[in-house]
């Protein structure tokens, strides 16, 4: 927990620490509450902002609204209270004197007891400074932190002791597990909102919690809420696939935790455009009922959401947040790990850098979905085993996969396949990917609602036949990325490879 980080920061005396978090009062909170821990006592608070000025506890002891004279002031004081310092990455650049400032409250500060936290919702320290501190990323509130928050929420409710009651077996749990993700302040929002005007906790309690999480997740700028629960995503064939996940749905229980299993890390699906990547990410997003958050790499690198890599922390710290969940990265070689960015470095290298160290790494249970239609290009440090669990080869459905793909395809436009050949339908579709069989499907039904009329197996046969494959005319391309995959990836359907009859 990051209270015990801060209280062995204290207990080891360093002088300087970079708390990244943009949740001030918490800070606050955990630097007072682990400072009494350490020193056996209450002890002052000292902040300074350049609005305030500094001040000790609520009283404002000197309205010194510059940066280098205010951490000059701070090392005058006597007493061990450490310093809460704002917007330190606001005043640095271009700023000698704050800079030689700091180094010298490093100086001073190293035979004392006293600390000074920079909290900046960022880290931009420049490279000079970074020996002088210590750097803690605050991590979101944990669960036994927003239990306490929900029975404070509770408590001060009109209707407390009815609320209680009815806080009843895993609704309690499943209420604290909604709320993760959420700032202290979000938290207590969300608890708050939802518990407004009622006298019970239900299921619906649960779901207007659910709800802001939505808008925790556009908020980060770079990731986007799917709501697996209304999707109908279904997958025709891959039957390998299919199997690799149900054997794992239980990974993320805790009695997979109880047997030592770690949840597994996540998967690459390469393969053919139209053949059901993405949608097999969504797929098992629903199957496992984990919420899906799709990471959109063209915001990481369009500066709106910070800088690319500050950008990239922000969407990591906001899933691991959300845990346990799928991250969706679709067409991974385009936005974040292709060997041209390596080779160029900059931006580009560093995120990817970035993000095969936390998929190294990673402990939260977040299970990395992405999916690449040119493989050949990623790096091979990305393909390693330990960063994802298995590579899965996504290739043209067998005739049996397009046989399931056609039925799905028509039950959603209200046909009845019982009523169709489905052998000849198939033969029909040779050479499709599902994406065409699904456009096959539909334009038969337009057309027959335009003639007034019952779409028939010969109507869909018609149809069907009519497509020109992306097997056809990117035949070398397909050729080449199969022989890509022969021997590299496990095969996503039971079909061998080129078996599309």
């Amino acid at each position: 927990m990051i209270i015990n980080k801060i209280q062995k920061l204290l207990s080891v005396r360093a002088s300087l620490v970079y708390l990244i978090s943009d949740e001030e009062e918490r800070v606050e909170r955990l630097v007072a509450a682990a400072a009494a821990k350490v020193l056996g006592r209450e002890v002052p608070l000292y902040s300074w902002s350049c609005l305030s000025g500094l001040s000790k506890g609520s009283e404002i002891i000197d309205p010194v609204t510059d940066a280098a004279q205010a951490l000059h002031q701070y090392l005058k004081i006597k007493d061990n209270g450490p310093l809460i310092f704002k917007d330190l990455h606001h005043f640095l650049d271009g700023n000698p004197y704050l800079m030689r400032q700091i180094k010298e409250a490093a100086r001073v500060l190293r035979p004392t007891r006293k600390t000074i936290f920079f909290v900046c919702p960022e880290l931009a320290l420049p490279h000079e400074l970074f020996p002088l501190f210590r750097i803690e990323d605050v991590p979101l509130p944990r669960y036994e932190e927003l239990v306490r928050m929900l029975d404070s929420c509770i408590a001060a409710h009109p209707k407390a002791e009815s609320l209680n009651k009815s806080l009843k077996g895993l609704l309690k749990e499943k209420l604290v597990r909604a709320a993760t993700g959420f700032t202290a302040t979000e938290a207590v929002d969300a608890f708050r909102s939802a518990i407004a005007g009622s006298d019970t906790i239900t299921d619906k309690t649960i779901d207007l919690v659910l709800q802001e999480k939505e808008a925790l997740v556009r908020k980060s700028g770079v990731l986007e809420y799917f709501d697996v629960s209304q999707g109908t995503w279904e997958i025709g064939g891959l039957g390998n696939l299919k199997k690799w996940l149900m054997d794992r749905e239980r990974s993320f229980s805790a009695e997979a935790a109880a047997h030592g299993l770690e949840p597994p890390k996540g998967i690459l699906v390469m393969g053919i455009s139209g053949c059901g990547k993405s949608l097999c990410v969504k797929a098992l997003a629903m199957y496992w009922k984990l919420p899906l958050l799709r990471l959109d790499m063209g915001r990481i690198y369009d500066g709106v959401a910070g800088p690319p890599e500050e950008a990239m922390r922000k969407a990591i710290k906001t899933s691991e947040a959300v845990a346990p969940c799928v991250l969706w990265i679709d067409e991974i070689e385009a936005g974040i790990a292709n060997q041209k960015q390596k080779a160029a470095g900059g931006s580009e290298s560093r995120v990817l850098a970035q993000f095969l160290t936390w998929m190294q790494e990673k402990t939260a249970a977040v299970f990395v979905g992405a999916t690449a239609n040119e493989v050949e290009v990623l790096p091979p440090e990305i393909l390693r085993k330990g960063r994802f669990d298995e590579l899965f080869y996504v290739g043209l459905p067998g005739k049996q996969d397009r046989m399931e793909i056609l039925t799905i395809h028509l039950r959603r436009k209200k046909l009845d396949p019982a009523k169709f050949d489905m052998n000849y339908l198939a033969q029909s579709t040779e050479g499709l990917n599902g994406a065409e069989i699904e456009e096959g499907v539909a334009a038969a039904v337009i057309e027959c609602m335009a003639e007034n009329r019952d779409v028939t197996e010969h109507d869909l046969a018609n149809s069907l036949r009519r497509i020109v494959p992306l097997s056809r005319t990117m035949r070398e391309r397909i050729d080449k990325i199969e022989a890509w995959a022969r021997d590299r990836a496990m095969k996503a359907s039971i079909t061998t490879f080129g078996g599309s009859n």
